[in-house]
């Protein structure tokens, strides 16, 4: 029986609806604005935290282990360090390594060049650890992960399986030449694990970690052993917590073997992290969650916006049925059964707008997605419990700002109702304007959020970092897993130098070892040499690069005396060095560097022929660090990138430019093709993130505050008809009408604004840390938003004002 008279309700309510479609199609598209906006949202943190890595058994047991230090962490381990750990620490069931996905290898089959793929190096237990069986044959055995180079075998990722031997079940036991190393197949991992870190690419190959240094062509067992002052760290720990066993027992077990872990050059301060969160490096974490965050907060705003607006918009729609509600309480209706019918009209909307919604977070969840600080390797649509809980917050909210019009609508004063037809008795109802206000207020902490994190990212895009990015192409090479000899290197540089600089859109190319923001660092120390003057026996810290001839130029970097390195700086000749200004300060200060010798492996020393101004080098904003640039032809290295200054987009000549490497070698590594400008852009891209994603959800919250000061108003001036036309009969001009009508939504815009002003301010504190190059309280903002939201609030008071100029004064008084 109840359930019959709630479905007649609907089918009344949809009734009504058809009948005022207006009202009806503004409420749903409001509250479908904002539910879908938090609905986005949702998907995007159900996604990023909430998700387990897929094929994974009870991800909930693993544990990701950092190495941390005093005041920090989210550090690396050597492979002696994993050794340790995995034989001493008894909280976890099993200790699996990974280098993570990163090492790009040529691989070929049955002696045809083929292309490249991506391996990611792992300890024999590592899938064992996970829970994840291969599809087709076996799982690394202890034995070949024991001895560095001995055990060549091969896991397959199943979508280069499928793409590379057409999925061939016979694969077992052929061969895979990466690298130059023949390698045997030994199983092909499930469809559904595409890796266990979100924020990467997943890996077409796994190899054994003892495998590293083959087929990287390393000359040295650095990687693999314990040697003094270590620095060879590059893997990621993940356990599995024994049966019983909690996440504060393993940090104390983990800790204690830590401590027991002596060794020369340990650093004092090193310890260990035992997280739960085995997805994310702390720093990207910390990076994520703060973002999410903050539009969590946004789109909870930009929601309580639609409701309101929503709102106004049935206790308006309520108000107007006055008489038709007094008609049927006279006909025996109860209150109760009119608030029962108006909340299912309500509902009925909430429906409509719940699909709306999140048909809208379909189209705009890839969007938000695309443009996070990292990329990941998941797709974002909404899932099944992201959907019915976008649905279910719009029913409710629905219901929710139904609720309140319903009641007062049910508490209708029947002679005045039947007497003054449709005219609400409720007119100048006071919870109208505090909804109004309300929406108000909160567009103005948007838009001043909105305008600060544009200024952070104005003022992150505009830093001058020392050098020039546009139109510079960076293309990695890596020599030294062919097995390219330091002469078959230098012949191999110089050709390929030659062919990308007759490249047509081609200005100037040189290489560098290392690339500013890249991720990449690499640092040395020595002896201070006799004429420096830093304490006795400090050490000087620095960073290193080679370079040709050229790089100075290419990148813009200014020399503010002698000179860059050039083609005089060849083997044979004093070994040439660059510092930049923080160096010379640091070693010879108030002294000429030129000239001067610094020590370098060995009895052999640089010579610095030019000091360069300082720049940035890995981050936005670091402090100043000495730096060293040597000469390519005189200090060869086996990984270097070519950088290209184009005269186009770089992107034009990424192609062009790896066909020209490759013409030289068919098996050539070329490990990364990017744009100088897209490491700089990346940089900048979460304070780009935060201010694009917090400035739509503003503006959108904006508007939907202007469409409810114009709603109101409007209803304001239709109520006030009758008294309108009166005033004009009685000599009013068109522009004292005016002034009155905009007058009421004036007063509403200052409560608005100062309250909003007022909620901006207590709210900034929350932006410490999330912005570049501005203070939370920066005044600007807040009056940009002011501006802003009275401009908006203005022309949305002017429309109704000019329709009320325009009230017929004989039509109006007859029309009561």
């Amino acid at each position: 029986m109840w359930m019959r008279d709630v479905w007649n309700d609907f089918g009344v309510g949809l009734r009504g609806w058809r009948r005022r479609p207006g009202v009806a199609v503004m409420a749903v598209v409001v509250l479908a604005l904002g539910v879908g906006a938090t609905t986005t949202v949702l998907s995007l943190i159900d996604r990023i935290f909430l998700e387990a890595p897929a094929g994974v058994d009870e991800p909930h047991r693993l544990v990701r282990v950092f190495r941390a230090w005093e005041g920090g962490g989210g550090g690396w381990w050597g492979n002696p360090d994993y050794l340790h750990f995995r034989d001493h620490v008894g909280t976890v069931s099993g200790l699996a390594a990974t280098a993570g996905a990163e090492l790009i290898a040529s691989y070929s089959l049955d002696g045809v060049n083929s292309d490249q793929l991506l391996i990611e190096q792992v300890s024999d237990n590592f899938f064992d650890v996970l829970g994840v069986t291969p599809a087709l044959g076996r799982d690394f055995l202890p034995q070949e992960n024991a001895t560095p180079g001995t055990h060549p075998v091969v896991l397959l990722g199943h979508e280069f399986w499928r793409r590379a031997f057409g999925a061939d079940r016979e694969v077992l036991g052929r061969t895979v030449t990466m690298n130059g190393i023949p390698f045997t197949v030994i199983g092909v991992l499930p469809e559904a694990y595409r890796g266990i870190f979100p924020d990467g690419p997943s890996a077409d190959a796994w190899v054994p970690i003892a495998m590293t240094g083959a087929l990287q062509r390393l000359e040295s067992t650095a990687w693999w052993e314990r040697l003094p002052n270590e620095s060879s760290r590059y893997l990621t720990l993940i356990g599995r917590l024994a049966p019983g066993a909690s996440f504060a027992q393993a940090q104390a077990d983990f800790l204690a073997v830590s401590d027991a872990l002596q060794y020369e050059g340990r650093p004092e301060d090193q310890t260990v992290w035992v997280r739960s969160d085995v997805l994310y490096s702390p720093r990207v974490r910390e990076q994520l969650t703060t973002l999410t965050r903050t539009l969590l907060a946004v789109v909870g705003i930009v929601l309580l916006i639609a409701a309101a607006n929503a709102a106004v918009l049935l206790l308006t729609h309520a108000m107007s049925r006055a008489r038709e509600i007094a008609v049927r309480t006279a006909m025996g209706a109860g209150r109760g059964r009119i608030v029962r019918q108006l909340v299912t009209e309500s509902a009925v909307l909430g429906v409509a707008a719940g699909v709306l919604g999140i048909g809208f977070a379909f189209l705009a969840v890839d969007v938000a997605a695309a443009l996070m600080p990292v990329s990941f390797n998941a797709s974002f649509t909404p899932d099944g419990p992201v959907i019915g809980a976008g649905f279910a917050l719009a029913v409710l909210t629905a219901v929710g700002v139904g609720l309140v019009p319903a009641i007062r609508a049910a508490r209708v004063d029947l002679r005045s109702a039947i007497q003054d037809g449709d005219t609400p008795t409720h007119g100048r109802s006071p919870l109208r304007a505090v909804l109004v206000v309300g929406q108000l207020g909160l567009s103005v902490v948007l838009l001043a959020g909105a305008l600060l994190f544009g200024r952070s990212f104005w003022a992150a895009s505009t830093e001058d970092i020392g050098f020039e990015p546009e139109n510079r192409l960076v293309v990695q090479v890596r020599l030294r897993s062919l097995g390219y000899s330091e002469e078959q290197g230098r012949v191999f540089l110089a050709e390929a130098l030659d062919r990308i600089g007759r490249l047509p859109g081609v200005g100037e190319v040189t290489t560098t070892r290392m690339v500013p923001f890249d991720g990449g660092q690499w640092t040395s120390n020595v002896d201070p040499p006799p004429d420096a003057t830093p304490n006795e026996g400090d050490e000087i810290h620095f960073a290193m690069n080679v370079v040709s001839p050229g790089y100075f130029d290419v990148m813009e970097m200014e020399i503010s005396r002698g000179r860059s390195i050039d083609g005089n700086d060849v083997e044979g000749a004093p070994l040439a060095a660059v510092v930049n200004e923080t160096f010379a300060e640091a070693v010879w200060p108030g002294l000429d560097p030129l000239g001067r010798t610094l020590p370098y492996r060995g009895d052999r020393e640089f010579r610095v022929v030019g000091v360069v101004r300082d720049a940035n080098y890995w981050a936005l904003g670091e402090e100043p660090v000495p730096h060293v640039w040597g000469a390519q032809w005189q200090v060869g290295d086996p990984t270097i990138s070519f950088l290209v200054a184009t005269t186009s987009p770089a992107h034009a000549l990424a192609e062009p430019v790896s066909e020209a490497l490759r013409a030289l070698d068919p098996a050539l590594v070329i490990s990364d093709v990017t744009s100088l400008e897209a490491l700089v852009d990346a940089q900048t891209q979460p304070y780009e993130v935060t201010a694009v994603l917090v400035g739509l959800f503003g503006a959108l919250a904006l508007l939907l505050a202007a469409v409810g000061l114009y709603g109101v108003v409007s209803f304001l001036v239709s109520q006030r008809t009758r008294e309108i036309g009166i005033r004009m009969a009685l000599g009013a001009d068109a522009g004292r009408v005016a002034r009155t009508v905009v007058g009421s939504g004036a007063r509403l815009v200052l409560v608005g604004t100062v309250l909003g002003l007022v909620g901006s301010l207590v709210l900034r504190r929350f932006t410490v840390g999330m912005l570049y190059g501005v203070e939370p309280g920066d005044p600007l903002p807040l009056v940009g938003a002011t501006v802003v939201l009275i401009g908006v609030a203005g022309l949305a008071s002017l429309m109704p004002a000019r329709r009320a100029t325009r009230v017929d004064p004989m039509v109006a008084m007859r029309a009561d």
